[in-house]
Order: structure tokens, then sequence, then C-alpha cells
């Protein structure tokens, strides 16, 4: 499997505070079949350097040998919607044309639509992230509807499928599964313990709404095609 949101960095936001920390996730993230991660810290209130991302990941990737792990770290961010296309592109998953972004964790914006479009109107391909978690899609899932059609993914978190995130977020979740209207599926990991890099719970409830294959395209399929910049 691949998790295109994880927060597995250390000291750099909301994630592990020590490299240990992060170590003891992708331990977690091996063992529960993820074969890539792709590393997505915080950007937009702190607008952490590319550079700092990059070498971070480096010195993860090269513990993980270490220790013999099947994991591949990746870089990438969890972006606020409102940073524009030039500074999305410089925060893309693994430097393709996909990006990452997060809209307000209590509202749906009213310049959602014109973030999408101007992102996609730079050569650029959103992603939504956690859309069932938000409270204004949560009261009308037509909203993230709106925005699939104009061209945007949506990625939902593994554990609202499992009831981790409460009722609200696991029926909006399974709704939008149903309207296949969901691309992804990742764990937006933040710690070895508490919210945890899994995947395989919430692709078992997947497979119960939407079939083995299709749910399969969540965690393998489509972002395999994602973090090689090819198209869904």
């Amino acid at each position: 499997m691949i998790d295109l949101h994880c927060h597995i960095l250390w000291d750099i936001d909301d994630g592990p505070a020590d490299f240990d920390g992060s170590l003891a996730m992708a331990r977690v993230a091996a063992a529960d079949g993820t074969r890539q991660l792709v590393a997505t810290p915080h950007v937009g209130r702190n607008m952490h350097p590319p550079e700092l991302i990059a070498d971070k990941v480096a010195q993860l990737n090269a513990a993980i040998v270490r220790e013999g792990l099947e994991l591949e770290i990746l870089a990438g961010a969890d972006n606020l919607h409102n940073l524009g296309a030039a500074t999305l592109a410089r925060y893309s998953i693994n430097a393709t044309r996909y990006v990452l972004i997060e809209f307000p964790h209590t509202h749906l914006p009213a310049d959602a639509g014109d973030c999408v479009f101007e992102a996609l109107h730079h050569g650029l391909v959103p992603i939504i992230t956690h859309p069932e978690r938000n409270p204004s899609i949560v009261q009308n899932p037509r909203l993230i509807i709106d925005l699939v059609e104009r061209g945007a993914l949506v990625q939902l978190t593994a554990e609202s499928l499992t009831g981790g995130f409460g009722h609200a977020a696991k029926a909006c979740s399974r709704y939008l599964l149903k309207q296949k209207m969901v691309h992804l599926l990742a764990s937006d990991g933040h710690s070895a313990n508490w919210r945890p890099p899994t995947l395989s719970a919430g692709l078992k409830v997947a497979e119960k709404i939407v079939g083995k294959d299709a749910a399969r395209k969540l965690v393998v399929d489509n972002p395999g095609k994602i973090v090689l910049g090819h198209d869904l």
C-alpha cells in the first residue's frame, strides 16, 4: 500500500517530537503493509523550506534502510488551500504535479472553488484532504462533489471509515465512497500510537462498501500513479 498523507517527520509540526518517534511510526506503517509513504508536514502557517523536508526524509530513509524495513519515504506537504499555485508547486508530492490542499477544519471557505481552479489552471492537480471531517461538507456533501467535478481529487482518512473521528465523519466518508467521489485513502498519521500511520483497517471497511478491486485503487493503484506523476 501507499500512504500519501502522513505527518511522520519529527520536530516540524504536530507530528512526532523527535527522530525516534518518526522511526517508530515507520515501523508501524511497514508492519501494516505500507511500502511507500509521503511525508506531509503542514505548510502554510509555517513555511518550512522544501530543502528541510527533503533533508529529514533522507535521514529517515537512511535509518529505515539500516533497520531493514520495507518502506520508502517520499517528500510532500499538507498545504493550506490558499497558498497560491506558485507556492503549492514547491510542495508537491514527490516533485509531481499533484498537491495536497487542506481547507479549514471549521468550514469550507467561499474561495474553495477559486483555489481549485487556480491550481488546475497552472497545471497542478489538487487533492483535497479529509473532506469528511469538514463540518460544511458533512452537512452538505454536494459541496465536495462540485469540487471533484471541477477536477479536484479527494483523499479520505482511513480512520474516518472505522469511526475514529466520530459518527458524522464516518457517515460522510461512507456516503462519498458510495457516490464514487473518493480517489485515495490515507492515514493522516501523527504518531505511532495516537492516530497511527495505518491503512489496513480502513481498507477492509472500504472493501465492504465498494468491493475489493475499487478499494485497492484507493491505496495501491491511484497513489502509485500519483507518486510517479501519471494520470489517474
